[in-house]
């Protein structure tokens, strides 16, 4: 959430976006069948590393109306980005100097926004949802009211995938009964049965109930039963514990990999919402991420609020 409310904050002013009409809502991949890659058993072959080092916001910005910009203009709102990042006084420390250097480029287009659906670009949030944002960016009581990337106990490599400004990195290992992702940042690992049988719903892991099927060449992965101590778990959005989330991944050539995913959270939002961005092959490799070492800021944070409860009761 912290990265979302930054990117949403920086100005578009005087970017000429392009009109909505030239995004084409497609769920088709553009690669051909003989260009993508396969295993043994016939299904799309997604192992190896791959990147999603991106400036762009999930909400698009008040005063962009499209989803699509030019090059031009998308070039010009990266230099906005960068600049504002690279002031550490304006926004957290950890979240300066991002890895990235563009916008979100899906099937040759720059995104505006993660979220495609609404078609505005919002998320769609209730009052409830507005609550729990509200809560989870300026909770201090305890520590349990803390984001779980705040504690270093994982969260971007969770349903649903989140863009983060460093070690963006994830590998894709598969089986024909399993696929795993395991994501540069907090080491999160996601091991995903394809087919199989949902666990009761009194067992919430952490990362919630996967499981995945293929839909020709996509493969889908449904999410539910999230624990409730973490359904809240990331820096993009809140959630609650019976949210259900759709992830689909699709090749739109041998080294774009994209990848939308829609939140079906009636108790947070009024409407399900789609966001969608792509992954980039890299020959990069995945490297420890000691998040506890020289971690201070969660004790100087409820510092601080007990510092400011005091000085309230005076």
């Amino acid at each position: 959430m912290i990265l979302r409310s930054f990117y949403a904050a920086v100005l578009y002013t005087g970017l000429a976006l392009v009109p909505a009409t030239a995004f084409a809502q497609t769920g088709a991949p553009v690669a051909s069948q003989a260009d993508i890659p396969r295993t043994g058993d016939g299904h799309p072959d997604f192992q190896g590393v791959w990147a999603s080092r991106w400036l762009t916001p999930v909400e698009r910005p008040a005063d962009a109306t499209a989803l699509v910009a030019s090059p031009d203009e998308a070039q010009r709102l990266v230099r906005l980005i960068l600049e504002r990042a690279a002031n550490p006084a304006q926004m957290d420390p950890e979240l300066a100097f991002p890895e990235g250097n563009s916008l979100a480029k899906v099937r040759g287009e720059y995104r505006t926004s993660l979220v495609v659906e609404p078609s505005d670009g919002k998320l769609p949030f209730r009052d409830a949802g507005r609550r729990a944002l509200r809560a989870y960016i300026s909770g201090a009581d305890n520590p349990e009211q803390r984001m779980t990337t705040e504690r270093c106990l994982g969260g971007t490599g969770w349903a649903p995938l989140q863009i983060r400004t460093a070690s963006m990195l994830r590998r894709f290992v598969q089986t024909d009964d399993h696929v795993v992702i395991h994501s540069e940042a907090y080491s999160d690992l996601r091991i995903i049965p394809i087919g199989g049988a949902w666990q009761p719903d009194a067992i919430r892991p952490p990362t919630g109930d996967s499981i995945a099927h293929w839909e020709g060449d996509a493969l889908v992965v449904d999410t539910r039963n999230f624990d409730e101590g973490m359904a809240t778990h990331g820096i993009v959005t809140v959630l609650s514990p019976d949210a259900r989330i759709t992830e689909r991944f699709e090749y739109a050539s041998p080294d774009e990999l994209v990848y939308r995913y829609t939140v079906n959270d009636p108790a947070y939002y009024s409407e399900p919402w789609t966001a969608e961005y792509s992954f980039v092959r890299t020959r990069d490799e995945i490297y420890e991420f000691a998040c506890h070492e020289g971690n201070y800021s969660l004790t100087h944070m409820l510092a601080a609020a007990r510092a400011t409860d005091r000085v309230a009761l005076r």
